[in-house]
């Protein structure tokens, strides 16, 4: 059996409890550290290196996408815990697997450890697909999926968007390609990237604002200031995904 290690943290004992005694009831997952503010909960994290950490959002001083972004270099799973529904949206934006909001029950928390299991075994028996090949002129570039922000349709071409890290890789902020629209659709995860209209894709995990403007909807990605229309059809399921991050 392969044990993982959790970290919790929480700035209210009783919450800390709720998730211990939830997961003391897994043979399969020791708890290594406990941490009650976000300074704390970096140095746990860089030093025990967990392999899940259950965070809190509201914290002293730093608070969880803080520690989140000071640690999102270390290979851990994530799930934040939080009181408040409309820190959802920027979650997106993190290494999260999932999103719970306080007091969660008990059952919420252990379908949320399930997934995980669920998705490490996915991953490691897909890991080599997790990732594009694109012509970019006389050179194939291998671009990772968390490497694109969005995929935009002009005239013949698609153009590929690139997030920050993507950027600095490939040395370039776009990729124009021949492929279809529905060819990246057919290839890229459709529980990470919404074709939310006839000429866009984009990465839901970079997903941070939902708007209605001028009785149209429009949703803005982390990393550009870009407004992308979403379609009437789509609108209602974007809205489902976002309340049930599942």
């Amino acid at each position: 059996m392969n044990t993982k290690t959790v970290i919790i943290i929480d700035d209210e004992p009783a919450a800390r409890q709720n998730l211990k005694d939830v997961i003391e009831g897994f043979d399969d997952l020791t708890i290594i550290g406990e941490a009650s503010d976000g300074k704390s909960a970096i140095e746990q994290i860089i030093i025990k290196r967990p392999d899940l950490v259950f965070l809190d959002i509201e914290m002293p001083e730093l608070n969880g996408f803080d520690v989140a972004k000071a640690t999102q270099d270390i290979n851990y799973q994530l799930i934040f815990m939080t009181a408040y529904e409309h820190y959802a949206l920027k979650a997106f934006d993190t290494k999260a697997i999932d999103y719970l909001v306080k007091p969660a029950r008990p059952e919420l928390i252990v379908k949320s450890i399930n997934k995980i299991t669920t998705q490490h075994t996915h991953y490691h028996a897909h890991k080599s697909t997790e990732r594009l090949i694109l012509s970019d002129h006389a050179a194939q570039k291998v671009i990772e999926f968390d490497h694109i922000n969005y995929i935009e349709s002009i005239g013949r071409y698609r153009r590929v968007h690139l997030t920050q890290s993507g950027t600095h890789m490939h040395n370039t902020a776009t990729i124009i390609s021949e492929k279809t629209l529905d060819g990246f659709e057919a290839q890229l995860p459709d529980s990470q990237f919404y074709r939310l209209h006839r000429s866009y894709i984009i990465n839901a995990k970079r997903l941070i604002e939902l708007r209605y403007q001028a009785r149209k909807h429009f949703v803005r990605l982390a990393g550009t200031d870009t407004d992308i229309p979403v379609s009437r059809s789509f609108v209602s399921i974007l809205k489902a995904r976002i309340a049930h991050h599942d």
